[in-house]
């Protein structure tokens, strides 16, 4: 089994490799990550409608001695996500070389990039383009305080390939009217990574309810948004400093803009000849006042 940072990512990893009973405890896990993994084996063996010695097998599965063991890496977790920059400011990290401070950041991101696409299935990127390139379905944007300005650069990219894509305020009161204009089948991509966004997860258990799919962008860590996304996109991007990495996520949006292009090529560049001709046709008139 691919040996990942965490048990979600573990679990999401290996899922297809899975019986049908372990596949029924995972998503159990999944739906309510970490919480149901800190119950008693008697309670998560009756979320899951399964014995609890299958409950223990599982756990030995994924590699731990013991159902200790395994609560023990879901508490450690718990914790890392749940650090504000400030905690991790404080927290001693490994010696740089501050000679050339550069290339060991550029030597990290490199890491955390290359571990980002072993952990994500292929499955769930691909199902992510299907989904943004299927021009029946609008698609509704939301990032938090600091993956807003990532959900308005795909938001700008998927613009210029196909129509009805609209970047949703970050402001929950303004949320109701966005709410009403979606439908069911519509493209909800949302950006969450710790400290998870609560007002976020409200929408999104809205946005399932109306039965729109849900694109997450989340860190290794998994937003609780995952309980109800469609296809996740889980970024490592924890670093050796206060301050986590956007680079990976930026290399997702990349990467999806680019499968995008060569999937929808002919429409996309079709789109993108008529809005240079309206640039130009914008530009005479305003040279003429």
């Amino acid at each position: 089994m691919v040996q990942p940072s965490t048990i979600a990512e573990q679990l999401r990893t290996n899922m297809d490799g899975f019986t049908p009973s372990e596949r029924k405890i995972a998503r159990v896990l999944l739906a309510n990550y970490p919480m149901v993994g800190l119950d008693t084996i008697a309670q998560f063996a009756a979320r899951a409608h399964v014995s609890g010695p299958s409950i223990l097998r599982w756990v030995a599965r994924l590699g731990f001695d013991n159902y200790g063991a395994f609560q023990n890496k879901l508490r450690a977790e718990l914790e890392v996500r749940l650090q504000s920059p400030l905690a991790r400011h404080e927290t001693p990290s490994p010696q740089i070389d501050d000679n050339d401070f550069l290339a060991h950041f550029a030597h990290k991101l490199h890491t955390l990039m290359q571990d980002t696409i072993a952990h994500i299935p292929r499955g769930e990127f691909d199902g992510a383009v299907e989904l943004l390139c299927d021009t029946r379905r609008p698609v509704w944007l939301l990032g938090g305080r600091l993956t807003r300005p990532l959900a308005e650069v795909l938001a700008n990219h998927l613009k210029a390939m196909r129509p009805d894509i609209e970047l949703i305020s970050s402001h929950p009161s303004n949320w109701p009217h966005a709410i009403a204009d979606m439908h069911k089948g519509d493209t909800l991509v949302i950006f969450d990574i710790r400290r998870y966004w609560e007002d976020a997860a409200h929408l999104a258990d809205i946005a399932s309810q109306r039965k729109l799919n849900i694109i997450l962008f989340t860190d290794e860590f998994h937003s609780p948004i995952t309980r109800v996304a469609r296809h996740i996109l889980p970024a490592h991007l924890a670093h050796a400093s206060s301050w986590d990495a956007n680079t990976p996520l930026m290399m997702l949006i990349d990467a999806l803009v680019f499968a995008m292009s060569r999937k929808n090529k002919n429409s996309a560049h079709k789109r993108l000849t008529e809005i240079e001709q309206l640039r130009v046709i914008f530009a005479e008139k305003i040279s003429t006042h």
